[in-house]
């Protein structure tokens, strides 16, 4: 289990670029998980019962609540917007307030360590 959120938050980070982090939660017979990945670290925190500490875990999903209602506290990328263009997906960058679509990959091995820069170079 713990192999399978590990790979889920690395492919979330490695797959959109806008994301400057990932959480997951994990949940086995009456144990909850938070886990967190950026570029820096992975970390996860003690195992808690939800059960019997049912409002830590209400106050926890009301603290990731608050927190991710304004994506800007959170790191997320408002500069990069991801698009669809039917087949594949793409990125729009704004630079000094001029757009750039990216049109094919030049480098994504920086996002294949889960840990490091996660550097990616576009053509657009």
């Amino acid at each position: 289990n713990e192999q399978k959120i590990i790979w889920s938050l690395h492919s979330i980070m490695h797959e959109d670029l806008c994301h400057h982090f990932a959480f997951g939660i994990n949940m086995e017979d009456m144990q909850l998980r938070l886990w967190l990945s950026n570029r820096a670290f992975l970390a996860v925190m003690e195992p808690i019962n939800f059960f019997k500490n049912i409002y830590g875990v209400i106050s926890l999903f009301y603290a990731l609540g608050s927190v991710s209602s304004n994506l800007k506290n959170l790191r997320w990328d408002s500069t990069v917007e991801q698009i669809h263009d039917g087949e594949d997906f793409q990125y729009k960058f704004t630079i000094r307030n001029k757009v750039f679509t990216m049109t094919h990959e030049l480098a994504t091995y920086g996002t294949d360590s889960m840990v490091g820069h996660g550097t990616c170079v576009y053509k657009a």
